[in-house]
């Protein structure tokens, strides 16, 4: 009998091992992840307008394709917001006029003071 209940502890010791062992593999890995996501934290982007010139045979979706930025989603949002900003109610934009279009640039955090921007 007690050779059986050595054997029953033994046993259990043997699952407790790789258990714990799972659960650290778990928390190290949420650990990186989630110092990645707060290195990707650091950097803060910051939303400005320019002006650029229609070219012959420039369209809303190639000025859009050229100039979007990461941050919209789709290139249909961005045209959007060009057509807000411009007062355009439709896609007729002429060669020699300029628009005004959204951009964003990132800043990130820079531990010696420095500003660090990024276009």
């Amino acid at each position: 009998m007690y050779k059986s209940m050595k054997q029953k502890r033994f046993s259990k010791k043997i699952l407790v091992v790789p258990v714990l062992l799972l659960l650290s593999v778990i928390l190290i890995k949420s650990s990186v992840s989630g110092f990645a996501k707060s290195r990707k934290a650091e950097r803060s982007s910051y939303k400005y307008y320019t002006s650029v010139a229609i070219g012959k045979g420039d369209t809303l979706w190639s000025i859009a394709s050229e100039n979007m930025t990461p941050e919209y989603d789709e290139i249909e949002d961005y045209i959007q917001e060009i057509r807000s900003l411009n007062h355009l109610y439709g896609d007729g934009i002429y060669a020699g006029e300029y628009l005004t279009i959204p951009r964003y640039f990132q800043e990130a955090s820079d531990c010696s003071g420095m500003s660090g921007r990024i276009p």
